[in-house]
C-alpha cells in the first residue's frame, strides 16, 4: 500500500496547486463569486501539504471547508492531512465527504479503502476499491491491492478466532488452536512490556492473522525474507511455529511495536526509526543487531533507509535492520525512550523530521548520521 499512497501523494501535490491556480483565475474573472480568504486558505493548505506540514494543512482545510463545504478538493485536502497524521476518524469523514461530492476522486478512494482495511472492515474496503475501479480502471496499484484483499477475504471466511484483552487472533482451524492461544499470551506480554517501555498502549483491539508460509505469500505479497507484516493488521507466517516459539515471540513483538509507532507517529515516520524500534524492542533484539553488525562490514547510509526495506538486496536486509536497531539504541542512550516518543509525537503533529530530531535529540541529524557511520 505504501507505493500506492506515495504515488497518490505525488499526484495530489500537483492537483492541489493546479486547483488553487484555477481558483485564483476564477477569482480574477468573477471576484463576486470567489472569496479572497478562501483562496488564501486553499493556497496555504496546498503549500502545507507539499511541505509535509500536515497539522497546519488540516487546520487550513478544515476552516476552508466551513466556507465552501461543496468543494470536494477541500475535503480531500483535509482527508490527506488527517491520514498522514494518523487521525483516522477525521480522515475518513473528510474522504467520504470528498467522494460524495466527486465520486471520481481516485486519491480519496485509495486512502478511504486503506483506512477501512486498517480498521478491520475488509468488506467495506473491497467495495470502496471496486467502486473506484469502475471509475478509474487503470489507476496505479488499485487492482493489485483489490485482488489481494479479495484473496484475504476468501481466506478469512474460514478462519477461527481466539481473543485476548487487546488482541483478536485469527487462525486456520482447530489444529492451530494451541498455537493461537500461545500467540495471544505472547501478544499480551508484548503489549505490557513494549507499552511500559514507551508509556504508550494502543486502545483499540488489534487483529492478528496466522498463516502458513504459502498463505502468507499469497495474501501479503511480502518479500521472500519477510515473516511478518503490519498494515493495520498483524500478519504472521507460522509454519512449524510450535517448534520455534522464541522466533514467533520475536515476530509478534516486532509487528506489535509497529502498531505502537503508528499510533504515536502517524504515517510520516522514517522506516529506519520504525524498524529500529521494532527490532530493538524484540526480546534479544539488541544482541542480534550487534552480532549482525560484527559479522558484516557493509554499512548503509541512514537516509537510504528512510523508505521501505523491500527494495533492498537480500544480503543487505539484515544489515539494514541491525543498523536501524543500533541507531535506535543510541538514541535511547542519548535521550531515553521518552525522547523517542516525543520525536514520534512531533512527527504525528506534522513537524519535519530533521527539525523534530534536532529539537528532541539536541543533535543535528547530519551529526547523528556521522556518529552512526563510525559504529
Amino acid at each position: 500500500m505504501a507505493s500506492v499512497i506515495a504515488h497518490s501523494m505525488k499526484q495530489l501535490s500537483g492537483w492541489f496547486l493546479g486547483t488553487v491556480l484555477l481558483l485564483g483565475s476564477a477569482s480574477v474573472a468573477t471576484a463576486q463569486r470567489v472569496a479572497a480568504d478562501f483562496e488564501q486558505l486553499a493556497t496555504d493548505g496546498a503549500t502545507a501539504i507539499q511541505e509535509r506540514r500536515y497539522a497546519d494543512a488540516l487546520q487550513l482545510y478544515s476552516v476552508a471547508a466551513t466556507q465552501r463545504p461543496a468543494e470536494p478538493m477541500v475535503w480531500l485536502g483535509a482527508g490527506v492531512a488527517a491520514y498522514m497524521l494518523g487521525r483516522d476518524a477525521v480522515a475518513e469523514t473528510s474522504l467520504v465527504a470528498a467522494l460524495r461530492l466527486n465520486p471520481r476522486l481516485i486519491e480519496a478512494a485509495l486512502l478511504l479503502g486503506d483506512l477501512q482495511y486498517r480498521g478491520g472492515r475488509l468488506r467495506e474496503a473491497i467495495v470502496t476499491y471496486e467502486t473506484a475501479a469502475k471509475q478509474s480502471p487503470k489507476a496505479r496499484g488499485l487492482n493489485e491491492k483489490l485482488e489481494a484483499w479479495r484473496r484475504e477475504a476468501g481466506f478469512a471466511d474460514r478462519l477461527y478466532e481466539s481473543r485476548g484483552a487487546h488482541f483478536r487472533v485469527l487462525f486456520d482451524g482447530p489444529k492451530d488452536d494451541a498455537l493461537a492461544r500461545r500467540a495471544v499470551e505472547m501478544l499480551e506480554a508484548a503489549y505490557w512490556r513494549v507499552g511500559d517501555k514507551l508509556t504508550a498502549y494502543p486502545p483499540q483491539t488489534i487483529t492478528v492473522v496466522l498463516y502458513t508460509l504459502q498463505q502468507f505469500r499469497d495474501v501479503t505479497r511480502a518479500p521472500e525474507w519477510a515473516g511478518g507484516v503490519y498494515d493495520g493488521r498483524i500478519h504472521i507466517a507460522v509454519g512449524g511455529a510450535l517448534e520455534r516459539l522464541d522466533e514467533l515471540e520475536n515476530m509478534l513483538a516486532h509487528e506489535f511495536t509497529h502498531a505502537v509507532v503508528a499510533m504515536l507517529g502517524g504515517r510520516n515516520v522514517p522506516q529506519w526509526l520504525n524498524e529500529g524500534l521494532a527490532t530493538a524492542l524484540e526480546p534479544g533484539g539488541d544482541e542480534w543487531a550487534r552480532d549482525v553488525l560484527q559479522a558484516n562490514a557493509v554499512r548503509l547510509p541512514l537516509p537510504d533507509l528512510h523508505a521501505g526495506f523491500g527494495r533492498l538486496a537480500g544480503a543487505h536486509v539484515h544489515v539494514a535492520y541491525a543498523q536501524s536497531a543500533a541507531a535506535v539504541r543510541r538514541l535511547i542512550e542519548l535521550r531515553g525512550p521518552s525522547g523517542i516518543v516525543a520525536l514520534l509525537e512531533d512527527l504525528q503533529n506534522g513537524v519535519p523530521f530533521e527539525s523534530a530530531f534536532h529539537q528532541r535529540m539536541a543533535l543535528r541529524y547530519e551529526e547523528f548520521q556521522t556518529m552512526m557511520s563510525r559504529r
